[in-house]
């Protein structure tokens, strides 16, 4: 069974009317801080791509403002790892340098912190658990490839939240009116050039309407 992360914007945890929704509509989703970011978490037996665009639609059709950007990356350092995996930090570090273990330890993908203390380098957890394999230390979550990350993302960015599709209807529906109207010529020989002009007070109309909406959005946001 896949366990996959999403990583939230525009969301406050804190809040009540969020948290009467979450428990209301999301309550399905796993929902975790990590150092300021939201990660909605959820588990799937299914297709993880297909999984992830129904979990995104729910979220942003629920929570207002709300954004899923990508599958967080769950990033782990020495002290995350022995934690995880119930063993000292200097096992952690002695796998990390090759001095104990089968060898070639995942590459560190950036680290944080520095200063006097140095900085911290950062592993994907995903790539550590499929390394700790030869302990028999890893979870039995499956984890996403980095190929099937890439395409859960792909899928994330297509995800539309209510805004997008009522302005989609309404230009969809301002298309179909021009589309059905005469053209100049048509319209002359008719009788009825007026026609023609009626779309453009529609169109401004359909405009005006998505730039309120979009402020009143920001402004409730």
């Amino acid at each position: 069974m896949y366990r996959i992360a999403l990583r939230v914007t525009g969301v406050d945890l804190d809040d009540d009317q969020t948290f009467d929704t979450i428990g209301e509509n999301l309550s399905h989703l796993t929902w975790i801080d990590i150092d300021g970011r939201t990660v909605a978490v959820f588990h799937t037996d299914s297709d993880p791509v297909g999984a992830s665009s129904q979990a995104a639609r729910q979220i942003v059709c629920c929570l207002s403002g709300a954004r899923v950007v990508e599958v967080d990356q769950d990033l782990v350092g020495v002290s995350d790892i022995a934690k995880r995996v119930g063993v000292t930090r200097e096992a952690v570090r002695l796998w990390v340098e090759g001095k104990r273990g089968p060898g070639a330890f995942p590459s560190p993908v950036g680290s944080s912190g520095g200063g006097e203390r140095g900085s911290q380098r950062l592993w994907q957890w995903a790539s550590v658990n499929d390394w700790l394999r030869h302990y028999n230390l890893h979870d039995d979550e499956e984890t996403l490839t980095a190929a099937q990350v890439a395409e859960v993302n792909a899928s994330l960015h297509r995800v539309a939240g209510p805004i997008d599709r009522e302005w989609r209807q309404v230009a969809a529906g301002v298309h179909a009116r021009m589309t059905m109207l005469p053209t100049h010529s048509t319209a002359s020989s008719l009788g009825g050039e007026n026609r023609l002009g009626q779309v453009v007070p529609e169109y401004s109309a359909a405009t005006a309407w998505h730039g309120k909406l979009s402020v009143r959005v920001q402004e409730e946001a």
